[in-house]
């Protein structure tokens, strides 16, 4: 099977009109906030996935990142206790946040290119604001009831951005018995970022459809419609990924109580209608294949990029090449031409960041599957961000999420989110 990829260019300068968008957002984010801090998180959750970024200087502005400086400003205007951050149950994941940061930070000592960690050191502390904001503003929330519904709407977005692809065109495709087969993008950067993001939504949706609450209704219908939208991105990680996360529900939702017969029947004949669908498509081919893409438009192979990735670190085994050095330095490891990651983010995160930013990596990843399964008994959207996690991590074998804001953004929040969510449980329980 090949490859088929579309360039498209996204550089566009920061103008007067888009400044005043960019204000007007901060603004409104800062005055939802300042009334309910929660939906501020719900709208920085909608808002993820529309970039609409603007070049300034040599960065970006974006429709998230302004909401995020107007929730900063909010919390700080009502002096919100910091406890959710300083709760026990919380510090894992604070510091996971934090020792990312700093290991990005200083991997620039070996680095080639200092301008690609600074990038990626500023990325790592968006990530971590986005943590704090979110931990901070779920903490007094007695409810889930905002962030759910909020999973629920930009989810339904993602999906319905994605599909209407197969009218207006999509970014990418690759040959499947002679024919090219778009793969779907809509508002996420490409087919494999669409997966990641619905695999930390599917479990969301799994689990709110499955609690009966108030939108269960609704999460069960956005729930198939993000299923069908992540099996045709095509991306095999990406359902590898779903899976995993679906399973984590099953097995963890309220210590394994039974799923009604009504609900498993339907869910099976859904499955079995797409299994059947896919295979008239001949999308099973691509899926039950283990062979690779072929290196098309300066991408290689799996095995290409993870061979460069041990050779990179060897380098350097404490720090790696650099955050965001690792494109940059292939021709090192014999791949000229080539510029992509990893396609893993534990081989990434070693090349570049070396066995201090793996770790870092890793304990973030086992600190929110623990801090979720904790209270997962107590709190559906709990539950649900364990799994999303746990899928997102299984998915990150054979690729590199985080590395795009959009994605990495939503995971952040969604830790956040767990480490408010289980401060408030403690607190109510004292």
């Amino acid at each position: 099977m090949g490859g088929v990829h579309l360039e498209i260019g996204h550089r566009v300068p920061l103008g007067a009109v888009s400044a005043l968008v960019f204000l007007a957002v901060a603004v409104c984010a800062a005055l939802l906030a300042r009334r309910r801090p929660a939906y501020g998180i719900a709208l920085l959750v909608v808002l993820d996935p529309f970039a609409w970024a603007h070049d300034l200087g040599p960065t970006q502005i974006t429709l998230s990142k302004a909401a995020l400086l107007g929730v900063l400003v909010a919390l700080v205007l009502r002096r919100s206790p910091l406890a959710a951050l300083r709760d026990p149950a919380a510090r894992p994941l604070l510091g996971g946040a934090l020792a990312i940061v700093v290991v990005t930070a200083f991997s620039a000592i070996p680095a080639t290119y200092i301008d690609a960690v600074a990038r990626e050191t500023l990325k790592a502390i968006e990530y971590a604001l986005a943590f704090g904001a979110a931990a901070v503003s779920i903490a007094s929330e007695t409810d889930e009831d905002a962030v759910r519904a909020s999973v629920v709407v930009a989810s339904a977005l993602a999906c319905a951005s994605a599909l209407v692809q197969y009218v207006t065109g999509a970014p990418s495709g690759t040959l499947i018995g002679g024919h090219v087969i778009l793969r779907i993008a809509g508002l996420l950067e490409g087919p494999n970022q669409l997966a990641g993001y619905l695999d930390l939504a599917v479990p969301i949706l799994l689990a709110s459809a499955l609690a009966r609450g108030r939108y269960a209704t609704l999460a069960f219908a956005v729930l198939a419609l993000a299923v069908v939208t992540d099996v045709l991105t095509l991306s095999r990680s990406g359902l590898f990924g779903m899976v995993a996360g679906v399973a984590f529900v099953l097995v963890f939702r309220a210590g394994g109580t039974a799923i009604s017969a009504r609900f498993a029947t339907g869910v099976a004949a859904f499955v079995a209608a797409l299994a059947l669908l896919a295979s008239r498509l001949g999308f099973l081919q691509r899926f039950f294949s283990t062979g690779e893409v072929e290196r098309d438009n300066g991408l290689g192979t799996r095995s290409e990029l993870w061979h460069a990735a041990f050779s990179l670190w060897s380098s350097d085994p404490a720090l790696g090449v650099g955050a965001g050095n690792f494109e940059l330095l292939l021709p090192r490891a014999g791949l000229v031409g080539v510029r992509t990651h990893a396609n893993s983010l534990y081989l990434q995160s070693l090349a570049e960041g070396g066995i201090a930013l793996l770790a870092a990596v890793l304990w973030t990843i086992v600190a929110a599957i623990a801090l979720c399964l904790r209270f997962a008994p107590r709190s559906v959207l709990l539950l649900g961000i364990g799994a999303a996690t746990f899928g997102f991590a299984v998915h990150q074998i054979f690729d590199v999420l985080t590395f795009f804001p959009k994605i990495g953004a939503f995971w952040w929040l969604l830790l956040g989110t767990a480490a408010g969510r289980a401060h408030a449980l403690r607190t109510e329980t004292r």
